[in-house]
């Protein structure tokens, strides 16, 4: 069975009517991320609205997104949802072994092939390889950086089984990269996500750093363990964070 990747659909077309060129289908797919990217208030939400778009526009099986701050670990994203556990993720931020990943994180961050950089024997012997990247079928990728601003570095790493991608895909991942540098900019770094939390927030935050519970918060700070919860969900988002362990760690730093 073809993958997902191989299996991407082109618009029909009516008798006689002109198939649309790669550059137009290429211009079509930017245009795309271009749309997913207005009217975005929140850095979470646009990952969520991006992330199907770049699956689609750079077509692949999976999409991975890490995003790292220069004193923190790395946060991750995947499409589809569920396609990659902690464990493995965390492989992709140990990069010193792998080349395609430690230029993602250390060079220019131009979209990049890993065939451009090794050979299939080479990228097998990875110890990556058959910890992560066998199981997801991932055979062939493409890797792209974006800096947003001196804190962050965001990789987006493009995996599919096969064919491997085209000059024309390493084309519209360079074009939709700087796109999605310029979308993340106006987001800030943690120390701009920080002034977003509001004074309530903050102190659920000081306590749950401390290691107390919902209804340990609620009891310190008089209120229910509801409005705590409400409190920590609208400072994940403002933090940029998806669950309380990044929350702590975030608002320490």
């Amino acid at each position: 069975m073809p993958s997902p990747a191989q299996r991407t659909p082109h618009p029909r077309s009516a008798p006689g009517a002109r198939v649309p060129t790669p550059g137009e289908v290429g211009l079509r797919r930017i245009l795309a991320v271009a749309d997913a990217l207005l009217g975005v208030a929140e850095e979470s939400e646009l990952v969520d609205r991006l992330l199907p778009v770049l699956r689609r526009t750079v077509p692949a099986d999976t999409v991975l997104w890490l995003a790292a701050h220069e004193r923190h670990p790395a946060t991750w994203r995947a499409e589809p949802p569920g396609a990659v556990n902690a464990e493995q993720a965390a492989l992709l931020a140990a990069h010193a072994d792998d080349p395609l990943m430690a230029a993602a994180w250390h060079g220019p961050g131009t979209a990049t092939r890993r065939s451009d950089l090794q050979t299939d024997h080479e990228f097998h012997r990875l110890p990556v390889f058959p910890a992560l990247f066998a199981p997801l079928g991932a055979r062939r990728q493409l890797v792209m950086a974006v800096r947003p601003d001196e804190e962050r570095r965001i990789v987006v790493l493009f995996n599919r089984a096969s064919p491997d991608f085209t000059q024309h895909d390493v084309a519209v991942a360079e074009a939709v990269r700087h796109r999605i540098g310029r979308a993340l900019a106006p987001f800030g770094g943690p120390g701009a996500r920080r002034e977003k939390v509001s004074p309530r927030e903050a102190d659920v935050l000081d306590l749950l750093c401390r290691g107390l519970t919902d209804r340990q918060i609620a009891t310190r700070l008089g209120i229910s363990p509801r409005t705590v919860d409400k409190h920590l969900e609208h400072a994940y988002v403002k933090l940029g964070v998806r669950c309380r362990v990044q929350a702590a760690t975030r608002w320490r730093s």
